[in-house]
């Protein structure tokens, strides 16, 4: 099964393709796991939430960042002897994008999809809302609200009750009706009840994404998380990994009464141009004062500047357009330019590089096309079209971007000087290129 990340020569890295991969996982659930999940239908919610705030989890303080996934893209870029210039990962340049998701685990919870939904419209979001097929009455009248206003359907398992992946056997019996579910409701996308998954059994699905996977989460059940704070395609959907810590980690498993640690998430998916991708049940958000926070963030978020804003279908479908796109170098002009389908969603080149430590993706402003200097002379070379976002620039010890009109840098020694607002790019000493993104 064929897994592409968006840097996809950074995917063929052994270190980053273990995580993609999430080979570390095991090939079935063990004992206890299977134990508990056979137990669970009648184990009470309130034990269950007992369970959950005393689950012994060894992690530290800044477990909710993927940092060791990271370290290893950083000394990977920092590696190469070129640049790297690719499709940027968000329309028009965005700095990161925002998707909001939540599983609907109850009939109780489904009672209050719409409160949650009005509040979200008034602070400007959208959702898609996961619902599960063969569980709770589900109102036809609310889902075809939802969806006239601008939400999004998406199917949660099949009844939420922890076997599905307990065996192929068990999971391909499920696989018929979690299909019609998905055509019944106009949905595209999935997600496994407690991120149980195995991407190899879910290809039967008849989805445009999955969102099964998170970056890094140390609280759920099955072990893993493929690092990625971007989408990554597994086979034949989109993954769209959730990357905020979910609600009922920070308020049951935590007891946290504030939202410090979405902030901080938010913050560095912000300076590395990630996914924001949120996780909340209205199952949980209506207790307490949680439903509160959440707006409270919402409202934060709301006020970051320069962000895209999707459902999570529309995000899983302009990466496969993204994907079927190609940069393309004519050798004559020196310019780059975006050829195919993504061109649609005002598709913008960049320059991928390491800067104070995080990813720094620096926009051409002309947004379409970039020329690519080296050492003052424009490059030469056979015309060049890579598949999907990858073009080799060059490789030497330093690229210069075109990225304005001309002028002359007095700042740049008399061998480096080029014309226009350029910026100049070093490699990054040896010492240096185990620092991870952050």
């Amino acid at each position: 099964m064929k897994y592409r990340f968006f840097i996809e020569q950074a995917g063929a890295d052994p270190g980053i393709m273990r995580f993609l991969s999430e080979s570390s996982l095991p090939s079935r659930p063990g004992i206890m796991y299977r134990l508990y999940y056979l137990l669970r239908p009648i184990i009470p919610l309130s034990v269950r939430h007992f369970l959950q705030r005393h689950k012994d989890v060894s992690c530290g303080e800044s477990w909710y960042l993927p940092e060791e996934f990271h370290g290893l893209l950083a000394a990977w870029l920092a590696s190469r002897d070129e640049a790297l210039t690719l499709i940027h990962p968000w329309p028009r340049g965005a700095d990161f994008s925002v998707v909001l998701t939540h599983d609907v685990e109850t009939v109780a919870g489904f009672k209050e999809i719409l409160k949650i939904a009005d509040m979200e419209e008034q602070a400007g979001f959208r959702s898609s809302w996961n619902i599960v097929p063969a569980k709770y009455p589900i109102d036809m009248g609310i889902v075809r609200e939802l969806q006239e206003r601008g939400f999004q359907i998406g199917i949660h398992g099949y009844n939420h009750d922890g076997k599905s992946f307990l065996s192929k056997r068990i999971f391909q019996s499920r696989v018929p009706q979690i299909n019609k579910a998905l055509i019944r409701f106009q949905a595209v996308g999935f997600r496994s009840p407690m991120t149980h998954r195995n991407m190899a059994w879910m290809q039967a699905l008849s989805i445009e994404y999955d969102s099964s996977c998170f970056d890094v989460d140390p609280f759920q059940p099955m072990p893993g998380g493929i690092g990625s704070i971007w989408p990554v395609t597994i086979g034949k959907f989109v993954e769209l990994p959730y990357t905020m810590p979910q609600d009922h980690v920070l308020f049951y498993h935590l007891g946290l009464t504030d939202t410090r640690i979405w902030q901080q998430k938010l913050n560095y998916l912000r300076k590395n141009h990630g996914m924001v991708l949120m996780l909340t049940h209205p199952d949980y958000l209506m207790e307490a004062d949680y439903l509160q926070l959440y707006e409270d963030f919402l409202k934060r978020l709301k006020d970051v500047p320069n962000y895209w804003h999707a459902l999570p279908r529309d995000v899983a479908r302009w990466w496969k357009r993204r994907e079927q796109s190609v940069l393309v170098s004519d050798d004559s002009s020196g310019e780059c330019t975006i050829n195919g389908p993504a061109q649609q969603d005002e598709a913008v080149i960049a320059t991928i590089i390491m800067e104070d430590n995080h990813l720094d993706l620096n926009v051409c402003p002309d947004r379409q096309n970039v020329k690519k200097t080296v050492g003052g002379d424009t490059e030469s070379g056979a015309h060049a079209a890579i598949r999907g976002e990858l073009l080799q620039v060059a490789p030497l010890q330093q690229v210069i971007i075109m990225i304005g009109d001309a002028h002359e840098d007095a700042h740049i020694p008399a061998p480096q000087r080029v014309q226009g607002n350029a910026r100049v790019f070093q490699r990054l000493p040896a010492h240096l290129q185990q620092l991870p993104l952050l």
